[in-house]
């Protein structure tokens, strides 16, 4: 456990998001322990996109950084289907909340009441810069005096060709959202009626906001969350009491609340191997996901994760 702490705060000094890990292949890989399901009932498209910003580790689906598009049950609104699966990227393990599962065919999630949703990566996702899908902005923000307001944005005229989609869009919602470092001084200017451009440098794009209806959108990194990146190393297998154990490897953290990552960092190698599961004041952990808080609320601290980058 010694050389963790110096990792640690190593790696602070590279903060990187989705860098590396954007040229992800275009499709969900589901591994052979997805749960096959009967005969898929039949699923209605949700308006929105929901963009993951990092690529993840859902269950058994390995999720590249990109937009993807939900599609539900009748009995599943698209709002809650979002909500489910921002939840779903944070969970710890394969063991979901609410008794839901991964099925296939098509790839998603079911409970056992029969509801069901389906994740399917967003046609022209991180392809050629003039075919990206819409990006959704679930709660509007400004980005320097720029108001982005809910709805659902046209991104186009990436400049240069080299700057793919998922680059552009992981930039916009970091500066949108202060999920994590954008690559560089980004500024935001106004150029028209719910139109305004990016630019740092000559690289440049532009976001036209074309629909109010957000429905089924969502990002995760969520708004509020920032990435500490770009991993640290677990020299050794560290249990925190009797049921979680934190295993040897690499690992993304993510806070959120008032926790920053020199925070996060200085705390880490007092939580780990704590055999007992005491944790000292005012820390608490919260196996489920992998994190921990500071308060009852849970509403600042940070979570841990499985590395999933190079």
């Amino acid at each position: 456990m010694r050389p963790l702490r110096k990792q640690l705060i190593a790696a602070l000094g590279a903060v990187a998001l989705c860098v590396a890990m954007a040229a992800a292949g275009p499709g969900v890989a589901a591994a052979q322990t997805e749960v096959p399901g009967p005969v898929a009932p039949a699923l209605t498209a949700c308006a929105g996109t929901f963009q993951v910003l990092d690529r993840a580790k859902v269950g058994s689906f390995l999720l590249p950084a990109r937009a993807y598009t939900l599609s539900t049950t009748s009995d599943l609104n698209c709002v809650e289907a979002a909500r489910l699966f921002t939840l779903f990227q944070q969970t710890w393990g394969n063991k979901f909340p609410l008794g839901w599962k991964v099925v296939g065919g098509p790839s998603g999630f079911s409970n056992a009441s029969g509801q069901r949703f389906s994740i399917k990566p967003a046609a022209g996702w991180n392809t050629t810069p003039g075919s990206c899908p819409f990006v959704t902005v679930v709660n509007g923000g400004s980005i320097n005096s720029v108001y982005f307001g809910a709805g659902r944005y046209r991104l186009t005229g990436i400049t240069p060709s080299s700057l793919s989609c998922s680059a552009a869009a992981r930039n916009f919602f970091s500066l949108l959202n202060h999920t994590a470092d954008p690559d560089g001084n980004w500024r935001a200017n106004s150029v028209g009626a719910g139109v305004a451009q990016l630019s740092r440098g000559s690289a440049s794009f532009t976001l036209r906001r074309v629909f109010a209806n957000i429905e089924g959108g969502g990002t995760s990194l969520a708004r509020g969350e920032f990435r500490c990146g770009p991993f640290f190393t677990v020299g050794n297998n560290d249990p925190i009491g009797k049921k979680f154990t934190v295993l040897k490897g690499r690992y993304s953290i993510t806070t959120f609340g008032s926790t920053d990552c020199a925070k996060a960092v200085s705390i880490l190698p007092t939580l780990l191997g704590r055999g007992d599961g005491v944790l000292p004041s005012p820390w608490r952990l919260r196996p489920d996901v992998g994190s921990f808080v500071r308060s009852a609320s849970g509403a600042s601290g940070f979570r841990l994760s499985p590395y999933q980058g190079p």
